[in-house]
């Protein structure tokens, strides 16, 4: 059954016309209508049209099966499999994908995170219907070939045995101890190990039991005829075949108990990188923009408090409860001493509320940061995903202001009492033992981190 939804802001009907790429956190932003359709293979499709959009237009296509799939031993699979796909199709080969793509002045993106594959196709609205048949091609008709397999395997392989920044890898490492024992508990790309042991077969088989249309979604962005898009979108995506659902049955990760320190001696570096955090809540709970706020504002006082050290204070949403952590550097003789002021103010994030005009500014940070997404297809069409992949709800884009001015200081105080170190907290720091350790025991008993 079609479904037709006019949408609405502040229960007031916005014009198109109101437009503009200058809105602010103020400004109403006018939403494209929206025609939507379930297929009876379960895919849900979107087209949201507007005059606004000129010649631009966006699919999206997300699937909410991501590496979080990946087999215990099979570690990097999904990551690998989203590289295959636009090196052929059964009627297609890579030169071919690439020629259409070139007629149609399209790109193609795809990417594979954690909770998800994303499709996203980026082109003119006049080339609409050949962009959703290449984009049922390489989706739904992909073929993954030996030659084009072991070509991206070697890459991936070569990537991860490089070196790795000092930074990302810390962070790894942190990850890798906050998730211990589920599923996120490894590296979304695999290791150098754990890759070269893959075989085509295994992303084959990767492939036929997890993309299916009854966990997928299909968006179509921009100023093109809702009603025949849909109709044609419909009949180009409904033989795609389903699959049977796999539940999302993963043990869920736990907050730290207590204070858990982790050194890595690196006897010749004069500075000592750091990371320390927990748990933040899942995408889909209903604190998650509190915290989220909470995050942003810790993040403006850390920068006032320790403005030479690079730190930075972040959090990432996901299915599961994802991470929170603060990462930076120091020399090593004061990294201990940055540490514990770092700690001081999220213990003050805890006790005392925040301005009013620390919020407000957090406040119009992050509704002008939705706005501008909203000023293009693509942006858009990544809400749109996001919004599926996460079950944000129907009127996700429409409520997600009035969701931020809501936001009251003992909101975020209590956000960051539950999510940010609410029982413990990891600490990962690395740099010459000689010069940390006994400085770093006063916060709690080490235990030494091998590279």
């Amino acid at each position: 059954m079609r479904q037709k939804v006019l949408i609405w802001l502040a229960s007031t009907a916005i014009t198109l016309s109101m437009f503009c790429i200058g809105a602010t956190a103020q400004d109403p932003i006018p939403l494209p209508e929206l025609d939507s359709k379930r297929l009876l293979n379960g895919l849900q499709i979107t087209v949201a049209s507007s005059t606004n959009f000129a010649d631009e237009m966006a699919i999206g296509l997300g699937l909410r099966y991501g590496a979080a799939f990946d087999s215990e031993d099979k570690g990097g699979g999904a990551n690998l499999l989203s590289r295959l796909f636009m090196t052929a199709t059964i009627d297609r080969t890579l030169e071919g994908i690439q020629a259409e793509l070139s007629y149609l002045n399209a790109t193609l993106e795809v990417s594979c995170d954690w909770d998800g594959f994303r499709f996203l196709m980026r082109g003119k609205n006049s080339t609409w219907e050949r962009a959703l048949l290449l984009l049922y091609q390489v989706v739904a008709e992909a073929q993954f070939r030996e030659e084009a397999f072991a070509a991206e395997k070697q890459a991936v392989i070569e990537d991860l045995s490089r070196p790795a920044d000092p930074r990302r890898k810390i962070h790894t490492q942190f990850e890798s101890v906050l998730f211990s024992g589920t599923t996120y508990g490894r590296p979304l790309e695999g290791t150098a190990a754990s890759v070269s042991t893959l075989r085509l077969g295994d992303l084959r088989l990767f492939y036929r039991k997890y993309f299916t249309p009854s966990q997928a979604s299909l968006h179509i962005v921009g100023n093109v005829p809702p009603l025949e898009v849909l109709s044609k979108a419909s009949r180009i995506w409904g033989i795609w075949v389903s699959q049977d659902d796999i539940p999302f049955t993963f043990l869920p990760p736990r907050q730290p108990a207590g204070r858990k320190i982790f050194l890595e001696d690196d006897p010749d570096s004069p500075a000592a990188q750091f990371i320390t955090g927990s748990l933040f809540p899942r995408r889909q709970d209903t604190v998650f923009e509190n915290a989220s706020l909470a995050v942003n504002i810790l993040q403006e006082r850390l920068t006032e408090l320790l403005p030479t050290s690079l730190v930075t204070a972040n959090h990432e949403g996901r299915r599961l409860a994802g991470p929170f952590y603060i990462q930076g550097q120091a020399a090593a003789e004061q990294a201990v001493d940055e540490i514990r002021k770092i700690q001081n103010a999220v213990e003050q994030m805890k006790t005392t509320l925040v301005s009013d005009e620390e919020l407000e500014s957090a406040k119009t940070a992050r509704i002008e940061a939705f706005n501008r997404q909203m000023m293009s297809v693509d942006g858009i069409c990544n809400i749109m995903m996001d919004s599926e992949i996460y079950r944000l709800g129907s009127i996700y884009t429409v409520a997600f202001p009035d969701r931020i001015r809501r936001c009251s200081p003992e909101s975020i105080r209590k956000a960051a009492v539950d999510w940010i170190m609410p029982s413990g907290e990891i600490l990962l720091i690395r740099g010459a033992a000689a010069a940390l350790k006994q400085d770093l025991s006063s916060l709690g008993t080490v235990q030494d981190l091998l590279p």
